[in-house]
Order: structure tokens, then C-alpha cells, then sequence
């Protein structure tokens, strides 16, 4: 693992992370000594606090990367200043997720999906019927580097030496999902100390992807199912 998978806006519903939860995930990273911070939504440009939220993240030193659907490039203004910050940015334009093309902004900080290779069967995969290509649980490498290490934190620090990114993810109340969906089987909660955590993971069982009948026996022992 490379980084922590933020998610400070719900979507549709309109609900966005608390700026105080937002201290709490920020203290969680440090404490996981993640070097990254993916921050995503929904969309989290629409957070009202955006560019507070990058600016924090910056403050700490964590190499910062925004999850996009791009309409922000609309607005001159928001994207000048969000370009000021000097994070990364990935833009996902892919019209099978967002039918609505956006600009192409020719610019070193931004970097365009156009075709997303690997489809789970989460959000807009299954609202728009895409059709699924992912053959493992998302949560599989934190799972059964868990069960080996039986510690939460050693585990992340052995999945970044591998370069295993975007797992678990932190939802915008602040409960940790043991993948990259906020769908996925929650095991805490950024609060919470490594022991909790590591028991919950390496106790948790899961069937919501459906993923887990993909794969082999022994890699179901791995994780516990």
C-alpha cells in the first residue's frame, strides 16, 4: 500500500466529510506513516471546503492526488486555484462512467483516464451496466498480508514496499472499508487503535462483490473465507 483512498463526498445525497472527522483522517494517515493521499468523492470538488481539505493534506506533506470527473474545468477560477496547490490530478473521462466529455486541459499536474481497464462491480459499474472485468476481492492483498502479519499498520507498511495501492479507503464519517468501494465490509473506524483493527480484519468474512467465488481455494484460505 502507497497511500490512504479518502472519500470526502458522498455523491447524490449531498453529504460531505466533516473538516473535523477530515483532522482525525489526517492524524490516522500519520500514524500509518502513508506517504499518499488519494482524495475522492462522489466528486470532491464539490465539497465546499476543497481547497482546505488539499491544503491540509499539503501542510502534512503527503503527496496529494484528486479523483475527478473533470466538470470542475469549467470553472477557470477553481481550477486555477486548485492547480496552485501543486497536487496530481486524475480525471476520469471515460463516457461509459460520465457521459458528459470534458475539457482537455493540457497540463503536467493532470492526467486523463479516457478507459478504465479494470471495472469492480461497485457504483457506476452497476448503475450503468458496464460490464465487470475484475477477477479478486479489492480487499484480497490487505486481507491476507493481515492474517500473515496478524498487525494492521505492518501490514500497510509491507503492501507500500510492494507498491499495493488504494486500500482500504476512509469514508467520509470516517469508518474504514476494508477495500476501495464504501460499500466494502467496514473494520473500524480512523480512531480506532492497530489492535481493533487487526482483529477485525482478520476476522471479518465478506460475499458483497461476489468476487470471492472467482478465485481459487487457496486463495480463499488466504483471506478467510
Amino acid at each position: 500500500m502507497g497511500c490512504s483512498h479518502c472519500m470526502i463526498n458522498a455523491g447524490p445525497e449531498g453529504q460531505h466529510m466533516d473538516m473535523n472527522v477530515y483532522d482525525q483522517v489526517l492524524a490516522f494517515i500519520e500514524w500509518t506513516e502513508f506517504p499518499f493521499i488519494m482524495i475522492s468523492g462522489g466528486e470532491p470538488c464539490h465539497h465546499p471546503e476543497i481547497l482546505t481539505i488539499i491544503k491540509k493534506a499539503n501542510d502534512k506533506n503527503l503527496k496529494t492526488v484528486l479523483l475527478s470527473n473533470g466538470m470542475f474545468l469549467e470553472d477557470m477560477i477553481l481550477t486555477r486555484k486548485i492547480l496552485s496547490l501543486g497536487i496530481s490530478i486524475q480525471i476520469t473521462n471515460d463516457d461509459r462512467f460520465y457521459p458528459k466529455r470534458v475539457p482537455i486541459v493540457e497540463h503536467p499536474q493532470i492526467v486523463y483516464e479516457d478507459r478504465i481497464r479494470v471495472v469492480s462491480p461497485f457504483g457506476r459499474a452497476v448503475t450503468n451496466k458496464i460490464p465487470m472485468n475484475r477477477q479478486s476481492p479489492l480487499c484480497f492483498n490487505l486481507r491476507s498480508v493481515c492474517r500473515h502479519t496478524r498487525d494492521f499498520k505492518e501490514a500497510l507498511r509491507l503492501l507500500r514496499g510492494m507498491q499495493k495501492f488504494c486500500t482500504p479507503s476512509i469514508n467520509i464519517d470516517g469508518s474504514i472499508s476494508a477495500g476501495e468501494s464504501n460499500t466494502c465490509t467496514c473494520i473500524g473506524t480512523v480512531s480506532d487503535i492497530n489492535l481493533t483493527l487487526t482483529n477485525n480484519l482478520c476476522s471479518m468474512t465478506c460475499q458483497r462483490c461476489g468476487l470471492i467465488n472467482n478465485v481459487k481455494p487457496e486463495i480463499r484460505q488466504a483471506i478467510g473465507e
